[in-house]
């Protein structure tokens, strides 16, 4: 049983990578506006599609193809932070939660329509060409992940805590009514952030295309799997939730890899992993596991 652990905690790196690019962006949002976006999950599947359709039904490059779906997606950014997000949390913050719903089933609707219910995938010559280092085997797509997610783990870091709009954002997050008074402008800095939350999911969803395949209804899945790496890291910790994704991707890894005295877990089981993290997470640890509890008087 032990000689495919290492493997196992490859292929866990692999899903942990995908899923920590989701869910930072929800936890960035959330750091910040305070709101749960629903439809996050739903992004990544509209970003997968858009890269899709410039890539194979337009047959451009795959340079043009990212340029054109980044723009687009940044478009819909604004489109939702304008329609479906601030209106509504001015009045209640428990309404987005409802509209940002409601725009999953939208998304999902409008990519069924367009591109049809059938399964489709991004392909990439080569792709499935596998590297072995010391019996562990791993696809150059594979390593390209990795690598990607450290990279742009790497800018937000530096962004975040070592640039002057890192700094307007933890202002802006930690005590708006003061970050405002010294001249901080919140809609950009809501723009900014919410802009690069949708980014990081639509490049989420398009290595999911690469490396496994495409369906308009992968969004909730996707949603409900960063929902549980940011309740597990900390809500608003981007770095927990980052953690909280690797771990996450550990746990579906070795369940349905391992054998447990003879029985192992079926394939399609993995996804009930979210939904036990969830529970666990907030019957013992709610703050998660780099959060801090309220101090109450």
């Amino acid at each position: 049983m032990l000689e495919i652990l290492p493997q196992l905690l490859v292929n866990a790196l692999i899903t942990g990578s995908i899923y920590a690019l989701a869910s930072s962006g929800l936890a960035l949002t959330y750091g910040v506006l305070r709101i749960l976006n629903f439809a996050h999950g739903h992004v990544m599947m509209v970003g997968a599609y858009t890269f899709f359709f410039f890539t194979v039904e337009r047959s451009l490059p795959i340079a043009e193809s990212s340029i054109l779906a980044s723009l687009a997606i940044a478009v819909l950014g604004v489109l939702v932070l304008a329609v479906f997000i601030l209106p509504f949390s001015r009045g209640n913050s428990l309404l987005p939660l409802v509209t940002t719903i409601a725009l999953g089933s939208i998304l999902e609707a409008l990519v069924s329509m367009w591109f049809g219910v059938s399964v489709r995938s991004l392909p990439l010559p080569g792709a499935g060409d596998s590297l072995e280092f010391a019996g562990v085997f791993i696809t150059p797509l594979q390593v390209g992940i990795i690598l990607s997610a450290l990279v742009i783990f790497a800018v937000l870091g530096f962004v975040v805590h070592s640039s002057p709009l890192g700094r307007s954002v933890r202002a802006l997050a930690e005590h708006p009514q003061a970050a405002q008074g010294l001249g901080v402008s919140r809609t950009k800095v809501l723009l900014g952030v919410f802009t690069t939350s949708m980014l990081l999911a639509a490049y989420a969803g398009v290595l999911v295309g690469y490396e496994t395949n495409l369906q308009p209804t992968m969004g909730g899945s996707y949603s409900l799997k960063a929902f549980a790496a940011m309740i597990l890291g900390g809500l608003g910790n981007m770095w927990g939730t980052i953690v909280g994704a690797l771990i996450l991707g550990l746990l579906e890894n070795l369940s349905i890899g391992l054998d447990f005295g003879g029985y192992s877990l079926p394939a399609g089981y993995k996804d009930a992993f979210a939904y036990v993290i969830i529970l666990c997470a907030l019957l013992f640890r709610p703050q998660g596991l780099f959060g801090t509890g309220e101090r109450r008087a």
